[in-house]
């Protein structure tokens, strides 16, 4: 917090809060309206508003440390939106606990395989310990992604990028990839979300429908957790 705040008193310039923060609104509310007039899904808020901040780092000449300084405050309130994330999950609990065991069975396979797969290619591709961890974060949310990359003396921008990538194309590609394979049930659409694309998905799932989020919300929260406590074991080992 007192990073952040420190953060406004520097002098002016272009990894100043007062021009990061703006150029992120700016961003995602340009994409936003380019999103709700096409309704194109490749057109996603995310993705579009990723491309225009990126654009403007690249006008600005700012690097992503320069970036991550000036969008400090942003990152303080990830903990908190996702926090929020619990009130469709509240709104929608009884229909959560009629799922029961089936959706933790689906919990420990996706949360297991969805890093596992990643890391094994990037093993045989011979990666290094750096990108590992990056991968083995690519489905939890950012600021877990973060702790945990910390953690294991990983690389935060690349964490990070692996993390936002991840979410983008699940959110993407996810809905249409689901309806393609006859899978038109809500909640299994919602849960595949959180697991592999976390809180971008599970904005996505909300979109479709408040059970869609909650089913989301429920396999983020599950998924981030359960990689929390197994993640680092398994690195170390």
């Amino acid at each position: 917090m007192e990073q952040v705040a420190s953060g406004f008193l520097q002098p002016l310039s272009a990894t100043h809060p007062l021009v990061i923060l703006p150029l992120n609104i700016a961003g995602f509310w340009l994409a936003l309206k380019i999103y709700r007039r096409t309704g194109t899904p490749i057109l996603h808020p995310v993705v579009g508003g990723s491309l225009l901040v990126f654009a403007g780092l690249l006008l600005l000449g700012v690097d992503f440390a320069g970036y991550q300084q000036g969008s400090g405050l942003l990152y303080l309130l990830l903990g908190p939106a996702v926090v929020a994330l619990a009130i469709p999950l509240k709104q929608n609990l009884a229909m959560v606990r009629r799922a029961g065991w089936p959706l933790m069975l689906g919990l420990l396979v996706g949360a297991v395989l969805a890093p596992l797969v990643a890391v094994v290619i990037a093993l045989l591709l011979g990666g290094s310990h750096t990108v590992l961890v990056a991968l083995a974060t690519k489905s939890v949310t950012t600021p877990v992604a973060l702790a945990l990359t910390e953690q294991m003396n990983g690389i935060h921008s690349l964490a990070a990028g692996v993390v936002a990538f991840t979410g983008i194309v699940g959110a993407v590609l996810g809905p249409s990839l689901m309806r393609l394979l006859g899978m038109h049930d809500e909640r299994v659409t919602g849960f595949t979300l959180g697991i592999n694309a976390h809180a971008i998905g599970t904005v996505r799932a909300l979109e479709i429908s408040a059970l869609c989020g909650a089913f989301s919300a429920l396999a983020m929260g599950l998924c981030g957790a359960l990689t929390a406590l197994l993640l680092p074991v398994l690195i170390s080992a």
